[in-house]
């Protein structure tokens, strides 16, 4: 529960700041306004995808939304993560959709 009240803190505080709506920040980080919803009220899990594009979209660091270990052990992981840190938003969201792209069809084959 720790964890969920330390993000769902940072994401409203940083709302606010912004003078944002939920529904507002929903639209612009192009998650569903349940989501937002959920993180400011300490309910659910929400994905890891959505995670990244609310701490860019915020300028957060990931570890202000995820206490604890943030750096990854798996080197590709690690390697994926330093390419895109050289990235814009938007070839961030770019290639976010392509890798699920990418897994769908990886998980189709198997």
């Amino acid at each position: 529960m720790m964890a969920k009240k330390l993000l769902g803190d940072a994401v409203k505080e940083e709302r606010l700041r912004r003078n944002l709506s939920q529904n507002a920040l929903a639209e612009q980080v192009h998650v569903s306004l349940r989501t937002i919803s959920d993180i400011e009220n300490y309910n659910g899990n929400p994905r890891f995808d959505n995670l990244i594009l609310l701490a860019s979209f915020l300028n957060l660091p990931l570890d202000t939304l995820v206490p604890g270990k943030t750096e990854p052990d798996d080197p590709t992981i690690k390697q994926i993560i330093a390419e895109l840190n050289q990235c814009s938003d938007e070839i961030k969201r770019l290639a976010l959709g392509a890798l699920r792209g990418i897994i769908a069809a990886a998980s189709e084959n198997k």
